[in-house]
Order: structure tokens, then C-alpha cells, then sequence
């Protein structure tokens, strides 16, 4: 996966080159970031608010659909799991559909089923365009990170992935307040509109995408092959159940909130300083992977967040309710989400070392561990809130941040060197 090398580098001039679309993506913006993957990213943004931001106008949507607020609620999780079962089975699907085409036509879907999201009469009409959403999402987003493996510089990949990913984060911070603040002010069919609106310059740049796409031509039996190799299962697996043990404490702040310093009144707040430093946590995944490796990365960031989940778990237990004051709460949260935000670049990185030109279907599998980890830890959080209150919440989710920890262990070490051998048979 070394093909990168012959895209020219970027400079880090103020000056735009004035190339034209599909000369290899050699315009670029400043400081020396291609065109196309600001729109990547974008895109990327794009879609992790259409994911999150119902919540934020979910009384909107209930009130106007004639549902109630628990299955309205429902438009969330539908679109959260056809993402996760749906990245692996569209990466096989149009896996041979050049990048350059592809990605601007689904970006276009995309956007399409956002204005007709709209206008859409009843819940049912509704529910249908948001699985045809999540479906060009699930398309979208793990393309996007193979374009990005394959035409970004050897030295740059972990941050040029880095910037996809922390696309879909930084929706938590911007795209889900801003989409939830024009809904309360104009209508939640106006938030649908800015979602579709957000596609449109994401369209423009993706006109930039290198034309060369250096992907070998697999059949389909090539590209299905990988989703059962022990290593990339184990690996995805890990990232679901870490997934699912790292941001389980951050669906539920609220009780965590309530029960460590006595209120609810900033949990906007702690929300927007996780999307932050989660911002600031893929990037570093990024960089720390290019400087120190996919390995040491992936274990400075799940160790930092095993700790300071770990801190949480104990002061839930030992300090009196309400008595943690909001700051010290506040630098555990950052803390937190600094290293569970981390993991994302490296593992991402290490795998497309192992793809076997097979990189669509390696990152659409690895996509779908994340999102299907964040379900899952909607899920198991409340069975936890509910059997055992808030101080369950952080003991759930340490033991799952452990659990994922000790797969991604035996995927990094036992599986991959299993597969080492076979590999050079092969060749």
C-alpha cells in the first residue's frame, strides 16, 4: 500500500495551483492539504451529523411525524445499524467502481435522500430515506478511507486518515448544535436541508479525486475472501467491543453527571468538550501512528482511556454524590475521549499494511465494528443503568475497554503472525 509515493507532496505555500479537475489531485489548499480530501472530510462530517442530530430535534420530529419521542428515537438507531451491516456488504458491492465516480454519486444519493427526508409526509416514508441514507453513508465514509490509503503520501496516510475520521467527530461538536439550533429556530425539515446543503461543496471537491485508481481488480470471491481472515475479524471485533466500552459513558453523562456533581445544567457542556478532544484525539492517533507506529499509538490511547474510565468507576463508588467538582469532572472527560478518539487512525493504518489489495473491504468491516459498537453501547449501557444505576456505567465500560484491549492484543500478536507465514507462501 505504498502507492502514495508517486502523488506529488504537497506544498505548505498559501497558493492554490490552479490544476484542473482529475489532474491526479495535485490542487490543493492551504498549507498544503489536497482539494479532495477536504472534501473527504467534509463528507465525512456530513454524515456523522445526519447520524446524531435527530436526537438533538427529536421532539421536533416526534411531534410532527404523530410518534412518540421513544419511536422517533428509532430513526437513530436504524440508521446506526444499516450503517454497521451495510459498509461491508456495499464495499464488496462496488468494489470495482473507480473512487473518482463513485464517491461524487453516492455523495449525490446522499444528499438527494436529505431533501426528500425533508418533505417526507409520514414516519414510515421517513424511516425508509433514512436506511437509504445510512446505506450511501455506509458506501461513502470506509471509500473515502481507502481513497485516502491509496493516493495520500507513505509519510502522511495515519494523518490523511486521521482527517476522514475526525471529520465524522467534529460533527459532534459543530454539525449535531448547529443542525439542532436551525431546527429549533426554523423546523426540523430545515435541519435535513442543512445536512443535504453540507454535500454540496463535499460534491465540488470530490471533482479533485485522483483519476488513478491503484487498487488491483479482485473478483468477487477476492473481495468477500478477507472479511474471514482471523486477523481482520479479530481486530474488528475488538474495536466493536472497545468501542462499544469507550463511548458508553458518553450516551449516558447525564446520570454520570448527576451522580458525581449534583446537576444536569452543563451536560452540553461536557458533551461538547468530548466531541473536542475527541477532535484533538484522532489527530494525535494520526500523527502518533506516522511517527511511532500503528502499535505503540493504539496502546497509548486505550490505555489512557482505560485509566481515566477506571478513575471514573472508582470515584462513582467511593466519592459522596455531587460532591466532584464540575472542572475535575470535565479534565476527566477530555482525558478520556483524547485516548478513546486516538485508536481510530492507527488500527486503520495497520490494517490497510495487511489489506492484500483488498483495503474496500478491510476499512467498510472496520467502519462497521465502530458504528455497531456505538449501538451496542447504547444498549448494554442501559441494561447497566438500569440493573445497577450510574455507578454501573463506568464498571460496564472499563470491563469492556479491558476485554477489547486483550482482543486487539491477540490480532496484533498471535493472529497477524499466523498469517505472516501464509502470506509469504502465497507470494
Amino acid at each position: 500500500m505504498c502507492q502514495g509515493r508517486n502523488f506529488p507532496a504537497m506544498t505548505t505555500d498559501t497558493t492554490i495551483a490552479a490544476n484542473s479537475p482529475g489532474s491526479g489531485g495535485r490542487r490543493a489548499a492551504a498549507r498544503g492539504i489536497p482539494m479532495w480530501l477536504l472534501a473527504l472530510t467534509l463528507a465525512a462530517f456530513a454524515t456523522g451529523t445526519d447520524d446524531m442530530v435527530i436526537a438533538g430535534i427529536l421532539p421536533l420530529v416526534s411531534a410532527d411525524l404523530e410518534v412518540t419521542e421513544a419511536t422517533a428515537g428509532q430513526l437513530v438507531t436504524v440508521y446506526s445499524l444499516t450503517y454497521g451491516l451495510g459498509a461491508p456488504i456495499m464495499a464488496v458491492v462496488a468494489g470495482r467502481i473507480p473512487h473518482h465516480r463513485l464517491l461524487p454519486a453516492v455523495t449525490v444519493l446522499f444528499a438527494v435522500a436529505n431533501v426528500l427526508m425533508a418533505f417526507a409526509p409520514s414516519y414510515p416514508v421517513a424511516m425508509g430515506l433514512r436506511v437509504v441514507t445510512a446505506l450511501a453513508a455506509a458506501t461513502l465514509v470506509p471509500t473515502a478511507l481507502v481513497a485516502v490509503g491509496r493516493h495520500a503520501p507513505a509519510e502522511r496516510k495515519a494523518r490523511y486518515l486521521s482527517l476522514v475520521t475526525a471529520g465524522i467527530t467534529l460533527s459532534l461538536v459543530a454539525g449535531v448544535p448547529i443542525g439542532s439550533w436551525i431546527g429549533a429556530a426554523l423546523g426540523w425539515r430545515a435541519t435535513m436541508l442543512f445536512v443535504a446543503a453540507l454535500s454540496l461543496p463535499a460534491f465540488v471537491g470530490m471533482l479533485w479525486l485522483p483519476r488513478h485508481d491503484t487498487g488491483p481488480e479482485l473478483g468477487l470471491r477476492q473481495r468477500v475472501a478477507p472479511l474471514k481472515r482471523p486477523v481482520i475479524l479479530g481486530t474488528t471485533l475488538a474495536l466493536l467491543i472497545s468501542g462499544a466500552g469507550g463511548m458508553m459513558p458518553y450516551i449516558y453523562l447525564a446520570p454520570l453527571y448527576r451522580q458525581l456533581s449534583g446537576g444536569t445544567d452543563a451536560v452540553g457542556t461536557l458533551i461538547m468538550l468530548f466531541g473536542a478532544a475527541g477532535f484533538v484525539g484522532v489527530l494525535l492517533g494520526g500523527r502518533g501512528a506516522d511517527r511511532w507506529g500503528p502499535g505503540r499509538t493504539l496502546a497509548a490511547g486505550l490505555g489512557t482511556a482505560i485509566v481515566m474510565v477506571a478513575v471514573l468507576a472508582a470515584l462513582t463508588t467511593l466519592a459522596p454524590a455531587g460532591s466532584l467538582p464540575f472542572a475535575v469532572l470535565a479534565g476527566i472527560v477530555v482525558v478520556w475521549a483524547v485516548g478513546i478518539w486516538t485508536i481510530s487512525p492507527p488500527l486503520q493504518s495497520w490494517l490497510l499494511l495487511r489489506a492484500r489489495g483488498a483495503d474496500s473491504a478491510i476499512l467498510a468491516l472496520n467502519t462497521s465494528g465502530m458504528y455497531l459498537g456505538f449501538s451496542l453501547a447504547g444498549s448494554l449501557g442501559g441494561l447497566a443503568l438500569a440493573a445497577g444505576g450510574p455507578e454501573a456505567l463506568p464498571r460496564a465500560s472499563v470491563t469492556l475497554l479491558i476485554i477489547g484491549g486483550g482482543v486487539l492484543l491477540l490480532a496484533f500478536t498471535l493472529l497477524a503472525r499466523r498469517e505472516e507465514p501464509a502470506a509469504e507462501r502465497e507470494n
